[in-house]
């Protein structure tokens, strides 16, 4: 199962899926697609303005979220406890 969410402008085209194998994100103006394990995640963010971003070694990667969409909030909420759950493991 994968969950998605998606954000599309004018010039610019977002995806964020995240499934059991981790996280696929895909900018086509920029980085085109990117696939992470959660173990490779270094940071999540939220942003005043409902940007959701993460941090893989030196990139960040951000897509615009919609707080009021309970599927941006399912995939939010999912990303961060697989990413809480992975680092739970390397820790000792």
């Amino acid at each position: 199962m994968s969950l998605k969410i998606t954000n599309n402008s004018l010039l610019t085209k977002h995806m964020l899926i995240v499934d059991s194998g981790g996280v696929k994100f895909y900018e086509n103006s920029a980085f085109g697609t990117k696939r992470f394990r959660f173990g490779q995640i270094e940071c999540v963010l939220m942003s005043q303005d409902h940007k959701l971003s993460f941090q893989v070694g030196c990139e960040v990667f951000s897509i615009p979220t919609n707080p009021s969409d309970p599927k941006h909030k399912n995939v939010i909420d999912v990303l961060l406890h697989e990413v809480r759950r992975t680092a739970e493991k390397t820790w000792f």
